[in-house]
């Protein structure tokens, strides 16, 4: 009996090392993908021995475009781009023409179609979104049944901390995201959780609970200046709104709504402002504007809508840009000009970073402490 204890034991621990032994080593093996250097630059790389070629994008360009990287001869492909001020970006590595996640990271942001990684830059200018020690709200993924779409939808809502602790019925902010991107992506390269966070802690905000829904819940893309065309807004008002007032502990005064949307999302807050600003008391488009043709069909069709006094009855109509490189910046202005021949108050902001969620995240730190006053 011993004697077969013992082969066992010995049969084992060759199997083990069988399976956990890399008999091929690569420089893969110890690579690091992101390395941040000390003057601030950024060295990005990945493994493809048999690649032809590999290039880099991201929001850390602040415009369109990608960085070419060079092989060298153990396969590892590189390039060092900056220096980089202080923040959180995306990129994505595309190898012979094809986007590939960088599986030695595993910060991403997701989106509709993918997912992109992340990096941080650290430095006092990233402060506002870091990861502090100070109490931290929770973040749910929550499914609810769809009457208007009859499916299931997904909504990611954040709840400030010591939420199940308080008695008052809190405020809610409707944050949606924009073309391309999900309900999740406001809390991955978005990082509102860890921005409300550090604004509680610093006594800079009131309590509130977030809630970010998937904004194209069916097949399309709706960039129309109405809220007939694009599904989205009945599912808000005939499904989300009940569920969230009937789920949790929040106000159903409008006072103490606010909805807030970037890019295509701030084309939702726009139509929210001209059609329903009496089911809110804070509207706050980001990086959008409608196009020529859209605002031709908005006056032709609405004008009625634009002479809605309720609009001007908003707490807060706060519209903002990300400077000259912001692809949606003359599209904003022609908004602006239509709202000043239409009397509509509003006021203007701008984080120069162009259409990328370095502006929304720093909009988001700028607004919140406006809310709910």
């Amino acid at each position: 009996m011993k004697k077969l204890i013992a082969i066992f034991f010995i049969l084992s621990c060759g199997s083990a090392e069988a399976q956990f032994r890399n008999p091929n080593p690569t420089p893969n093996d110890t690579l690091q993908s992101v390395r941040i250097l000390n003057d601030n630059r950024v060295t990005f790389s990945i493994y493809a021995p048999n690649a032809k070629d590999a290039t880099v994008m991201g929001d850390y360009v602040k415009v369109f475009g990608a960085d070419k990287l060079t092989k060298a001869d153990n396969g590892v492909w590189s390039v060092t781009v900056g220096p980089l001020s202080p923040d959180v970006y995306t990129y994505d590595f595309t190898v012979d023409g094809i986007k590939t996640f960088d599986p030695k990271n595993p910060q991403y942001k997701e989106s509709q179609n993918g997912l992109s990684n992340i990096f941080e830059m650290p430095g006092k200018e990233s402060d506002y979104c870091a990861v502090k020690n100070v109490p931290h709200g929770k973040i749910e993924t929550v499914w609810f049944a769809s009457s208007v779409l009859n499916n299931t939808g997904r909504l990611h809502i954040y709840t400030p901390p010591g939420y199940e602790k308080m008695k008052n019925k809190l405020p809610v902010l409707y944050l949606q995201h924009g073309g391309g991107d999900n309900d999740a992506s406001w809390t991955t390269v978005g990082r509102a959780n860890f921005i409300l966070d550090n604004l509680l802690a610093e006594g800079k905000i009131k309590p509130m609970i977030v809630v970010m829904a998937m904004g194209h819940p069916a097949q399309g893309f709706f960039m129309s200046p109405d809220t007939d065309t694009d599904p989205f807004y009945k599912q808000f008002f005939t499904d989300i709104i009940p569920f969230v007032e009937s789920h949790y502990n929040v106000s159903d005064k409008p006072a103490d709504r606010a909805f807030c949307g970037l890019s295509m999302g701030g084309i939702q807050a726009l139509n929210m402002a001209i059609y329903h600003a009496d089911m809110f008391g804070y509207i706050l488009p980001l990086s959008t504007g409608y196009f020529p043709d859209q605002l031709k069909e908005l006056e032709e069709k609405h004008a009625d809508a634009l002479k809605n006094p309720a609009i001007n009855k908003l707490k807060l109509f706060w519209i903002a840009m990300g400077g000259e490189k912001d692809i949606a910046y003359q599209n904003g202005l022609n908004v602006n000009a239509l709202f000043d021949r239409y009397g509509i108050k509003y006021q203007t902001n701008t984080y120069p970073a162009g259409h990328t969620f370095i502006t929304w995240r720093h909009n988001l730190y700028e607004f919140a402490p406006m809310l709910f006053k």
